[in-house]
């Protein structure tokens, strides 16, 4: 007999096409199955917290999407896009009205985005304005003001400041050689981050003559205007170059000669018309881009310098002027995504483009595209994972990373989906999302409903795969920071009652600091009658024996929580004590209110021993419990898992919207269970000089090395399992988290190739960093 150590798991699950291939690392690291377990950036495994209900979607008929938005790292918010419409998600809740003959309902803001519209929907973001590019629809801009006070309406590509009214210029007269001089005067808005020049006013035509050389140009006020800029044309050929500016309205040209390089602006809006409308929309060297319209699909736009709603330029060019340029490649390859990294990266529907500038910057006379790769991408955006873009390529079935490789010394694709095709094959993903912290997961929408995670850390070549189902069919999902965490938010269509609902739904934190807040359960909700604030005490006293049934007074100090209707009402006492060797000990006592005297004094009756200290001392540990909870409509008719206090409760069936509990329980979470199972693959021995592939193999014990876990069970697969047996001294308590070696005791007919097979079926939470089982090798 011997044991064999599977370390890590960082190889996340492996296609079976991949399941002899044991003269790679990836087999020895890898999983068969990986169900609803997270790949661990260290090598582990857990399984992924619950899903909160957070709302229903406004129309659960119509398909809704959702965009992150992110103004700072304390306000982000989670969009929802349904049809015709978009609602606000911020920290696990839905925005609602605050004021106005709405107030109380939820913020709902008109759009002209169909449901059918949402998935070329295209957007970027800078500060709290948020720009749209849907090939169907001009630009869209998006401004959040307040939470609750959101607006919209097409960009305007026109200068933020008009021109002037009109421009005089008047000769001084004189005698000589005469010469026509014409001007033009702009105005400009300067607001100490940007310089935003307005569109020219051009004035008559006037004579100067060689003695004297000048002239008078007037103009009427702009309002808001910092300055203006006078241009001239001395040789009537039309090209104006600066002569000078002015703070008044009036400006004398004393035969100033014009700068011909330096040219005023000429308006430009290229996204006039059906067919015009750009699909794709990002940044790059302050400046916003689009690309890919129906008429000019390989077309790439950039607005001026600093200027994102300014597409003009000037004849001849300016280094700060708007951009386009149309890329070249053999076939007509419509532009999808712009994604700005150390270069502009372009991906189109048939190959990967970058666009950077020379060493002066990005300009009109700089720019240069290169074909990178010839892939493709699918609608589905590419995200930003260190230096490198991962993106979806064009048949939507394979996950590349994209980034600037040393050893092709250029932009490279990497293959992420290489060793783990068979979670994509024949399928297609249609969303995505990352999720940096904690755990560096992209997360992906299939078509089939079902959560693929992939676990990406480029610098430690970690790329693990794992996926997640649910008692319903994923559809959307969205990632924004919240906390210390960034929090993914999803879409899911449940049939509830007989009934399609859309519930937007969001997954629990897996950092866990107590086993009462454990949250692992799917589209549920949380009963927590803690109480939260350290000056509302309640005292007992008047107890003689101090075991149950006695009957003695509580009395609460700080608030005056009680009514005559507070008779029935449970409650439970905590205080964390030392034990004899220096460890912490939670001591309870849970109480039942028999009698009211006044708003802040009852008296109670002992459910159980009460521990000394909790005799006559404030305890502010305490939480309201109860028998029956409520508010769970959302899951009418489905039968439910429950955890109370840390314990497993028994599954209930909801009815009338609620459930019964056989316990009052201060603490609980109520959702949907789904089963979380990992299974190793065949063992092989590394290093070994000969394979075990073709030897019978006995597993006699096992021992899983797991990090602050309970129920578990393992065995050789799922119809032959074994719980892992934990002793407990304390019923008031929950059993403590494992965090160790967990033996396991299997049965001695635990014959086949030394796979291993893992389950949680509870609402408790499992972290795996290593499984060793115990094997005799026979024969073949």
């Amino acid at each position: 007999m011997s044991s064999v150590l599977q370390p890590t798991f960082a190889a996340g699950e492996l296609s079976p096409s991949a399941s002899a291939r044991t003269d790679i690392a990836r087999y020895y690291t890898g999983l068969k199955l990986c169900r609803n377990f997270m790949v661990m950036p260290y090598g582990g495994v857990r399984n992924r917290a619950g899903t909160k209900f957070v709302c229903e979607v406004k129309d659960s008929t119509k398909r809704c999407r959702l965009i992150p938005f992110q103004f700072n790292d304390v306000q982000t918010y989670v969009l929802a896009f349904g049809d015709l419409n978009m609602r606000v998600i911020k920290d696990g809740g839905q925005v609602l009205y605050s004021a106005g003959p709405s107030v109380g309902q939820p913020f709902d803001l008109a759009l002209p985005y169909t449901q059918n519209d949402l998935d070329l929907l295209n957007f970027t973001q800078s500060a709290d304005v948020m720009t749209f590019a849907q090939p169907s629809y001009k630009p869209r801009e998006l401004s959040r003001l307040a939470h609750d006070n959101w607006t919209t309406a097409e960009i305007s590509l026109a200068p933020r400041i008009a021109a002037p009214a009109s421009a005089t210029a008047v000769s001084a007269g004189g005698g000589g050689v005469q010469q026509a001089w014409r001007y033009q005067v702009t105005a400009v808005l300067d607001d100490g981050n940007t310089l935003d020049e307005s569109l020219p006013a051009t004035s008559n035509s006037v004579i100067s003559f060689a003695d004297t050389a000048v002239a008078t140009i007037t103009w009427p006020a702009v309002a808001g205007a910092t300055y203006y800029i006078v241009y001239k044309d001395n040789a009537g050929a039309g090209i104006y170059g600066f002569i000078g500016r002015a703070t008044a309205l009036t400006f004398t040209d004393n035969n100033i000669t014009a700068v011909k390089t330096d040219t005023p602006p000429n308006g430009n809006d290229p996204f006039v018309g059906t067919g015009n409308y750009p699909g794709a929309v990002g940044y790059y060297q302050q400046r916003l881009a689009f690309g890919g319209s129906d008429l000019n699909p390989q077309m790439v736009w950039m607005s001026k310098t600093g200027l994102f709603k300014n597409f003009g330029f000037s004849l001849p060019s300016k280094d700060d002027d708007s951009i386009t340029a149309r890329l070249v490649s053999n076939k007509v390859n419509r532009v999808r995504h712009l994604t700005g990294l150390r270069k502009l990266l372009v991906f189109t529907s048939g190959s990967e483009f970058t666009i950077s500038g020379g060493d002066s910057g990005l300009s009109a006379k700089t720019i240069q595209s290169v074909t990178e790769g010839y892939d493709g991408s699918s609608i589905v955006p590419p995200v930003v994972v260190g230096n490198s873009a991962v993106y979806v390529q064009a048949r939507g079935s394979r996950v590349s990373s994209f980034g600037y490789s040393l050893n092709a010394d250029g932009f490279a694709a990497d293959d992420l989906t290489l060793f783990s095709a068979h979670l994509f094959r024949g399928r297609e993903l249609t969303n995505v999302a990352y999720q940096k912290i904690p755990d560096s997961i992209v997360w992906y929408v299939r078509d089939d409903g079902i959560l693929l995670g992939l676990t990406y850390l480029p610098e430690q070549q970690l790329v693990g795969w794992h996926w997640h189902d649910t008692d319903g069919f994923v559809e959307s999902i969205a990632c924004v920071p919240e906390g210390q965490e960034d929090a993914l938010y999803m879409v899911v269509r449940r049939t509830v009652n007989g009934v399609q609902k859309r519930y937007i739904e969001r997954m629990a934190s897996r950092q866990i600091t107590s086993i009462e807040d454990a949250f692992f359960v799917d589209c549920g909700l949380t009963y927590d009658g803690r109480n939260t604030d350290s000056a509302k005490t309640f005292t007992l006293s008047g107890g003689s024996t101090w075991l149950f049934p006695e009957v003695v007074t509580m009395t609460a100090a700080g608030h005056a929580p009680f009514t005559v209707g507070s008779v029935g009402f449970d409650y439970s006492l905590k205080r964390e004590t030392m034990d004899e060797n220096g460890d912490p000990v939670t001591e309870i006592v849970r109480v039942e209110v028999v009698g009211y005297t006044s708003p802040s004094v009852v008296t109670v009756k002992l459910l159980i021993i009460c521990p000394e200290s909790l005799r006559a001392a404030p305890v502010s540990t305490w939480s309201r419990q109860v028998k029956t909870l409520s508010g769970l409509g959302h899951l009418e008719g489905k039968t439910v898992s429950i955890l109370t206090d840390g314990s497993v409760h028994p599954q209930r069936v909801v009815t009338g919207g609620s459930v019964a509990l056989q316990e009052a329980a201060g603490i609980a979470h109520v959702g949907l269970q789904y089963f979380s199972d990992m299974e190793t693959l065949d063992l092989e021995l590394k290093n070994a000089n000969e394979t075990v592939k073709d030897k019978k193999i006995a597993v006699t014990s096992l021992t899983a090395v797991v990090e602050e876990s309970r129920g578990i069970f393992a065995g050789k697969d799922r119809n032959h399992l074994y719980p892992h047996k934990t002793d407990r001294d304390d019923y008031e308590s929950p059993i403590e988290l494992l965090t160790g070696q967990a033996e396991i005791s299997i049965s001695n007919d635990w014959q086949g190739k030394g796979r291993v097979f893992i389950r949680q079926a509870d609402p408790l939470p499992l972290s795996v960093l290593a499984v060793i089982p115990e094997v005799t090798i026979g024969g073949r």
